[in-house]
């Protein structure tokens, strides 16, 4: 898969859905602090961004192990299957979250 990367400015989140059909299901991720004072958080759910009506805030969001109140960049693995992952912000700032799938092209 090609790398995705998604920009979150503020409070918030920048949402990549993800191929749940994959196997194996891995997925590399890298969040980047571009500016301001915010922590960072890389969070995943299983709420499917494709389906009909959905709400990304209204989604059941988790904190990704070691990725969460980040203040610095840094970068982790799924290898668990999920639907979608984000970038969440509480506050003033700019992140970036690049995602790279594994998978046939």
């Amino acid at each position: 898969m090609t790398p995705i990367t998604v920009t979150q400015t503020n409070a918030g989140r920048a949402v990549i859905a993800v191929d749940n059909f994959l196997n194996p299901f891995n997925i590399g991720v890298a969040a980047e602090e571009i500016s301001g004072s915010t922590t960072g958080s890389v969070q995943y759910s299983f709420d499917d961004p494709m389906d009909a009506g959905y709400v990304a805030a209204s989604a059941t969001w988790f904190d990704a192990p070691n990725l969460s109140n980040l203040n610095a960049t840094a970068s982790g693995a799924f290898t668990i299957p999920c639907k979608a992952i984000c970038m969440y912000l509480a506050g003033t700032g700019v992140w970036t979250l690049t995602i790279v799938q594994a998978g046939t092209r």
